[in-house]
């Protein structure tokens, strides 16, 4: 029995997949009987009152520990003692820190509180950036030091895993794997796309390509956009919807005002509604540069989309090239532009794509499986049951 085991969950980047991810577990895990607390920052969570609501109706205590995403001494100490302080008082049975910020300081904290079971899940490591020797060199050393602290680093992908042990963060007998998954069933229909369509001002018979994910260094938005403008110079009906933010933006602003302002290619902002946009789009673009596995990528299969992507391992896995999607090489604009033309003009094609990845996300890559494997991993790990006395409240504490 689940029942009682509580589990805390610490998180700072509650942006993107990692605050979906964090939603998505917390209430599965709410109703298979856990009681669940939720630490986050609320320093960058422009989105995440939506999922801070789910998780409250779900029965998870959110507790509120501000933390910076930068390495700052001062305020990673203040935090640290908060999140030290208040481990000592609630006592969960395991705690869970997820990413890099609060992957090490949840951890230090969880042991310097004696908690008797720490895992971590790094939603990709700090050290896979593009930042100079430097940085990458004390992120990785800040991973090894924090791993001996932690008893079960969870990834969300076997490439994950791989990296973590080749990297000397933990032995492979202390890494769990433990896939994303979606629910299929939130897919939505294609006439509701034909609606985004036209509210959108988009031929019915236009290609539509969509990227949605926040326009950050990781995901390369840059390359997708320059390639989409390869794309129309021989495809001009084609359009491109890039859905999300991020500090990128100015950047793709520009490429698109040196062609002219190209209408086709539409820097749509932040959108809640990404469900009604897979259902418009034809293509699904991600020209990522690393990856743990991208919520973005499941969602774009769970909806029948053909996927365009980065051949890096985390998406070659998921998404085997010439299965489910078309992989080409990161930071090659002239390669992703090549495969989304080759889509275009093979329209049966595309369609057998997108086929094979819904299915393979009902197969592989679902909510359920991923909520219930890691239930089985937390009670596998605390080794006992602590029955219903203790459940968890839901609210905010401060």
């Amino acid at each position: 029995m689940a029942d009682g085991i509580r589990v805390t969950h610490i998180l700072e980047a509650t942006l993107g997949g990692t605050g979906r991810h964090l939603a998505d577990v917390g209430c599965g895990l709410a109703a298979a009987g856990f009681a669940v607390e939720a630490v986050i920052s609320l320093r960058r969570a422009e989105d995440f009152a939506p999922k801070a609501q789910r998780l409250a109706e779900a029965g998870v205590t959110l507790t509120e520990v501000p933390m910076a995403r930068a390495i700052a001494p001062a305020d990673d100490a203040r935090a640290l003692w908060r999140l030290y302080r208040h481990l000592r008082r609630s006592q969960p049975d395991l705690v869970h820190a997820h990413s890099s910020k609060a992957g090490i300081l949840g951890r230090v904290a969880a042991r310097w509180a004696r908690v008797p079971v720490v895992v971590y899940s790094p939603h990709a490591f700090a050290f896979q950036m593009r930042s100079g020797y430097a940085p990458r060199t004390l992120y990785l050393r800040l991973e090894r030091l924090a791993g001996r602290w932690t008893d079960c680093l969870v990834a969300v992908s076997h490439a994950e895993a791989d990296l973590a042990a080749a990297a000397g963060l933990l032995p492979k007998a202390r890494i769990a794997v433990i896939e994303n998954g979606v629910d299929p069933a939130e897919t939505v229909s294609r006439a509701e796309g034909a609606a985004v369509r036209q509210a959108l001002g988009i031929a019915p018979q236009a290609p539509v390509v969509l990227f949605a994910a926040r326009l950050v260094e990781q995901k390369a938005p840059e390359v997708l956009v320059r390639a989409a403008l390869r794309v129309l110079e021989r495809h001009p009906d084609a359009v491109f919807l890039l859905a999300g933010e991020g500090p990128l933006r100015p950047l793709l602003e520009q490429e698109i005002a040196r062609a002219n302002g190209e209408p086709n290619v539409r820097l749509l902002g932040y959108r809640p509604d990404a469900a009604r946009l897979y259902a418009a789009a034809d293509l699904f673009a991600l020209p990522s540069r690393w990856e743990g596995l991208p919520y973005a990528l499941l969602e774009a299969m769970a909806a029948g989309l053909p996927v365009v992507a980065s051949d890096i391992p985390a998406i070659a896995e998921a998404a085997p090239c010439g299965e489910t999607a078309l992989l080409v090489p990161p930071d090659d604009p002239g390669a992703l532009a090549e495969a989304l033309e080759c889509l275009i003009r093979e329209p049966d094609d595309a369609r057998a794509l997108g086929a094979a990845g819904r299915e393979r996300v009902r197969r592989c890559y679902t909510l359920d499986r991923q909520v219930a494997r890691l239930g089985a991993l937390y009670q596998r790990l605390c080794g006992f049951d602590v029955g219903a006395e203790r459940p968890g409240a839901s609210g905010w504490r401060r």
